[in-house]
């Protein structure tokens, strides 16, 4: 089988993907091997792709072999489609990738080191990897040299004690390994750790001497090993100084959205302090967001497909100490790409910043998987679904506010005025047959004095996903379409462009010929743990406040907000720009919001589309 690689010469055509799916896929902006070939339709498949990129983008790869002195990170750095290789071989592997880990101890330590630390034998590691890389007969004919542990390899520089040594001492083995690197790389100036070990800890020792820390070691009976920063205490002047002593945080070989980490780790970063972003590009939403949030930035770009923006916290001028200590750990998910942008201007808030730590933020892609995390309360802050989320009314969950309404409406490319002038074509619908969308749109048709079956609903497998249904409308692999925001604006936008006209039948102005005087129906808002709202009711409170902000704050601002958003929604500003145009954001709390709720529910009972009972119990969720 051959091995191939993308170029940054990519430009996102997206050719290579729909040839070879099970090796292809969308990293971003840019196309990536997932896997390379593993039997003759695949390699079949690859060639294909090949064959078909319109830049020349995709090439086979000549790959060197991997030796046991190889380092971890340069060799991954070559071949990142090795990483979930390695883990299947052992998890430790797994937690070697973290970013922290990755800039450490994977840059210094070898696949000797690795073999030390995984119980692995270095043989196997080294079969497994060069196998992959299609290169295992170069390996074999090393043999022995490739396994070999060079005495040259590292010769470790033990100095003598000349500083103030701390009383703690850490035992040092192959579980240890990680956090004793995170202890070294958290070392401030003048700081001292001591470590005991049965055998000599050479890849701790390569990543001290590769961070700048100086150690001694003394051997008896097992070795004790000093490791000292001898750095001065120095007053920071510019922070531009120091910048390469900040954390790196490698984003470039995610395959999924990485917004979520690097917000994480923008909330974890103390005044005074900074990290280093490394990206394919220079990502000015998440720099204009950021310096929204007090920090300073300096891009420098390494070449065409690396950027680093290092960003620095800066010190405010009064001290926020008693508001640190006194931050709430909270989890936070969408599950409604609709929310993005508002979601973006809430993490800007200082108030925010101020009362929170995000312990995690979870932007998920299949929007299903978030209902367990509220189910099973892992989640204390959601924006979500309406109907979907009241499924869960019975669990400990509180509805405080909604602001996103109307949100669906039928796209179709032929001249449609009205459901009558789509019998017998096939309207792509999300989700399945049984779902909301399905039986509002039923719903809608016969209200129109329709029969629901002459219509048909072609749904995916398993089921209809949005972002499916909006591709397949824009590669004219279908004609009528149901799509929420913001992937109708997307549509609408690109078939403009295009110079085709499309029909648009809203939802809500049908809704409304059914319902006289209804208004709005609403769509998704915010979910809370129950527990949440209990334990914090202040916060609660200043959550909900800055939420309306932040919705206040969009909807007059939507030019700055398609700035802020457009990177994390993956579509060009003027996109977003023509969704913000399009959507509808009215923040609702209270009784206002209990009565339209009881409203909403009382139409979809009496028309079958929901079940739920209208008790005090369900109506006080929304309270």
């Amino acid at each position: 089988m051959g091995r191939y690689k993308v170029s940054a010469e990519c430009i996102n055509c997206k050719a290579c993907v729909k040839v070879a799916a099970n090796n292809f896929k969308m990293n971003g902006k840019v196309a990536q091997v997932y896997k390379q070939p593993e039997n003759e339709e695949e390699e079949k498949q690859c060639v294909d792709a090949k064959g078909v990129c319109p830049v020349d983008a995709i090439s086979l790869l000549d790959p060197k072999v991997v030796l046991a002195s190889s380092k971890i990170k340069a060799t991954l750095d070559e071949h990142p489609e090795l990483k979930p290789v390695l883990v299947k071989l052992s998890p430790k592997f797994k937690k070697m990738q973290t970013p922290a880990l990755y800039e450490t101890l994977a840059r210094f330590a070898s696949f000797s080191d690795a073999a030390k630390m995984t119980g692995i034998s270095v043989c196997e590691i080294l079969h497994v990897i060069n196998g992959y890389l299609g290169v295992e007969d170069k390996l074999i004919a090393s043999m022995p040299e490739c396994i070999n542990k060079v005495k040259s390899d590292f010769v470790a520089n033990s100095q003598d004690i000349t500083w103030d040594e701390s009383s703690d001492r850490f035992i040092y083995n192959n579980d240890a390994a990680g956090d004793l690197v995170l202890k070294l790389k958290a070392l401030k100036p003048q700081e001292n750790i001591i470590i005991i070990s049965v055998d000599r800890p050479d890849a701790l020792l390569k990543v001290a001497e590769g961070i700048g820390l100086i150690y001694n070691i003394e051997e008896g009976r097992e070795f004790r090993v000093s490791i000292f920063n001898s750095e001065e205490f120095k007053e920071i002047g510019d922070w531009k100084e120091i910048k390469e002593s900040f954390d790196v945080l490698e984003v470039r070989s995610m395959l999924t959205d990485p917004f979520d980490i690097i917000i994480k780790k923008a909330y974890e970063v103390e005044e005074g302090h900074g990290f280093v972003l490394v990206q394919q590009f220079e990502p000015l939403p998440i720099i204009n967001m950021l310096t929204e949030m007090g920090f300073e930035y300096l891009t420098e770009q390494v070449d065409s497909k690396e950027f680093r923006v290092y960003f620095y916290k800066t010190i405010s001028l009064e001290s926020d100490d008693k508001n640190s200590s006194s931050k709430v750990d909270v989890v936070i998910q969408s599950a409604t790409p609709v929310a993005y942008p508002v979601i973006m201007r809430l993490l800007q808030s200082e108030k925010i910043r101020q009362s929170v730590n995000i312990k995690e933020l979870k932007v998920w892609e299949e929007t299903e998987k978030h209902l367990a995390w509220i189910a099973n309360g892992k989640a204390d802050i959601s924006f979500s679904a309406l109907i979907t989320s009241a499924k869960l009314a019975s669990s400990d969950i509180k509805i405080p506010a909604l602001f996103v309404w109307d949100n669906f409406v039928l796209l179709s490319k032929h001249k449609v005025s009205s459901f009558a002038d789509l019998k017998g074509q096939e309207i792509y619908t999300p989700l399945f047959k049984e779902a909301p969308p399905a039986k509002i749109t039923k719903y809608l048709i016969e209200g129109e004095g329709l029969n629901a079956d002459d219509f048909v609903l072609k749904f995916g497998t398993p089921f209809g996903r949005p972002e499916e249904i909006y591709r397949d409308f824009v590669d004219n692999k279908a004609d009528t379409v149901i799509l929420r925001e913001p992937e109708a604006s997307y549509a609408l936008k690109i078939m403009k462009d295009r110079g085709e006209d499309v029909s648009v039948l809203s939802f809500n102005s049908i809704w409304n010929k059914l319902n006289p005087e209804f208004g709005s129906f609403p769509n998704a808002g915010l979910v809370l743990k129950g527990e949440f709202v209990r334990n914090n009711p202040e916060l609660t409170k200043v959550f909900t406040q800055e939420l309306k902000l932040a919705i206040d704050w969009v909807n007059n601002n939507k030019k700055d907000a398609a700035k802020l958003s457009f990177d994390m929604m993956r579509q060009p500003p003027e996109s977003i720009e023509l969704f913000l145009d399009r959507v509808n954001f009215n923040y609702m709390e209270g009784e206002p919001l209990v009565q339209k709720v009881k409203d909403y529910f009382e139409i979809l009972n009496k028309h079958n589309i929901v079940d739920v009972k209208l008790d005090d119990e369900f109506l006080g969720v929304f309270r």
